[in-house]
């Protein structure tokens, strides 16, 4: 009678050995998995750290961009926006006219712009009607953006007003319901936010966010009225406010993106006659400014930008020592 025994010991053995190369195969895929995961957390909180940093960047030099606003009223309190030649000081000057600024803020190049609040379309409580409407007065303007300006500013008073009374195009309680987002309408004039304007339909369809995501081309509803300030105006308000055409349009802001840049003033760069058409729009501080900050160009790093929009104070600091802002954005 033959004997098998070492033949089974020899499966036995083959056996072990699959056994050990699948546990080693498991254990190396295990630990590539926890190094992956490591890795990809490591550079999740460098992404993290470095936002925060620039953040707190951003915050930094909107403190001092905001004294030194308040030195140059004091030094210069009466200023003629668009119309000052920079190379003239041995320093920089601080005005809402749009100009690209750089600071060296503890070693990190920032650059940073002031604009007048007073921009953009006031669709506020008591001037959107008119705004409105006055958008629709240009000639060459098409049927269907006068029905769509109709219908947005009936959205527009239903979302303000208190009733429940729909207009022909609005929407109240019910409406909003229906498209789940209630409890929509905010019916109120005075806690409505510019950015719950992306919640009435159709409005962003005419007045679209900038490339940043802010709803640029509106007013703040707690800034200034009356005429909107040049140096943000859209192709829309030259052609409504200025009455120009498309090309001299174009031209219009080219020279103002030269101004921005080259500090070239726009006087210097355009026909008298359309530098003249250019007046019916704000040249002039309310006293409440925007200040957008940021790093331009390619980063190494992910960086945040910061736009504020608060009312002016002295060089004595703010009343109560309160900044009262109006707008304060991290994107």
């Amino acid at each position: 009678m033959r004997r098998m025994m070492p033949r089974r010991k020899k499966e036995e053995k083959g056996s072990a050995l699959i056994a050990a190369l699948c546990l080693i195969f498991t254990a190396g895929m295990l630990t590539a998995t926890v190094l992956i995961l490591s890795r990809i957390s490591t550079y999740d909180i460098a992404a993290h750290i470095d936002l925060q940093r620039s953040s707190y960047l951003n915050e930094g030099v909107m403190n001092r961009v905001q004294w030194l606003l308040a030195a140059e009223q004091n030094l210069y309190p009466d200023r003629a926006l668009g119309d000052i030649d920079y190379t003239e000081y041995d320093h920089d000057r601080y005005m809402a006219d749009g100009v690209t600024h750089e600071m060296d803020y503890y070693g990190t190049k920032v650059y940073f712009s002031i604009t007048d609040a007073r921009s953009g379309l006031d669709l506020g409580r008591s001037a959107f009607r008119s705004t409105l409407d006055r958008l629709g007065t240009p000639i060459d303007t098409e049927t269907e953006f006068i029905d769509q300006l109709s219908s947005i500013r009936d959205k527009i008073s239903d979302y303000y007003d208190t009733n429940d009374e729909v207009g022909l195009d609005g929407m109240e309680a019910d409406e909003y319901e229906a498209e789940n987002m209630a409890p929509l309408p905010r019916n109120s004039s005075t806690k409505v936010l510019r950015e719950e304007f992306f919640y009435i339909p159709g409005l962003i369809d005419l007045f679209p966010p900038d490339r940043f995501g802010r709803l640029s081309v509106i007013r703040l509803l707690r800034a200034p009225t009356g005429a909107p300030t040049f140096f943000t105006a859209t192709p829309l308000l030259l052609k409504v406010y200025c009455n120009l055409e498309d090309e001299e349009i174009e031209e219009v802001l080219a020279a103002r993106e030269v101004w921005f840049k080259e500090r070239t003033t726009l006087r210097d760069q355009l026909d008298p006659m359309l530098y003249a058409a250019l007046g019916t729009l704000s040249w002039r501080e309310s006293g409440t400014y925007t200040i957008l900050i940021g790093q331009q160009g390619k980063q190494e790093r992910p960086t945040r930008r910061l736009a504020v929009s608060y009312e002016r104070f002295d060089v004595t600091g703010a009343s109560d020592n309160n900044v009262k802002l109006i707008e304060w954005m991290q994107y």
